[in-house]
């Protein structure tokens, strides 16, 4: 079955901050991993856009820190953000051919996406390596998956994994990446606030 999920990972190791700039929404938020804590919002997985962005934007204007964006769509797209200090700074499609109106139309291959600002803003010296994972193909030729993509580029930064191939809904129904145990993570709830997780998923 393929993937369709939505990860915001901050370059922070404070998940305790997280938690509570998360307050008021529907999410976990990850253990700190490789200097960075992973948020899986269920509001953001509408793949909405708007929605994804905005919290990217705000949780990097409010914690100071970059936050890396990605949606996969169906493990066919891999669509990223950089928000840095409540802006969107950076964006990469890995198949924007995908939604064309033209089935014809030729792949053009991923655009957009700057390795060097990427590297730059979670302190990776591999710049050229993530050069590479962002201009790969897809499909038959290359990336046979989106995650797998993700899965290298977080390698590339330094960043965790944890947002690779998993959000929400897969963590609500008791699916966690390896390395991950239920009662590491925090949950919040929209009308309560924050509690770490033990039984009462």
């Amino acid at each position: 079955m393929e993937s369709f999920y939505v990860s915001h990972t901050l370059g922070c190791a404070d998940a305790e901050a997280v938690a509570a700039a998360m307050g008021g929404r529907n999410a976990f938020v990850t253990p700190p991993h490789k200097g960075s804590v992973v948020v899986l919002d269920e509001a953001a997985e509408s793949q909405d856009p708007e929605v994804v962005l905005a919290l990217g934007c705000r949780l990097s204007s409010e914690l100071g820190v970059p936050v890396l964006v990605a949606l996969n769509h169906d493990d066919d797209i891999l669509l990223l953000a950089l928000c840095q200090r409540g802006w969107v700074v950076d964006q990469y499609n890995s198949a924007p051919e995908l939604f064309e109106p033209d089935p014809d139309a030729e792949p053009i291959g991923p655009q957009g996406g700057n390795a060097e600002r990427l590297a730059e803003a979670f302190g990776s010296p591999h710049t050229d390596a993530i050069e590479r994972i962002l201009r790969h193909p897809s499909g038959d030729t290359g990336y046979l998956f989106a995650y797998e993509r993700h899965f290298e580029l977080v390698k590339a930064l330094g960043i965790s994994e944890y947002g690779v191939n998993t959000g929400y809904k897969y963590l609500a129904a008791g699916e966690y990446p390896a390395g991950l145990e239920l009662d590491q993570l925090i949950r919040i709830w929209a009308e309560s606030g924050q509690c770490n997780e033990n039984d009462s998923l």
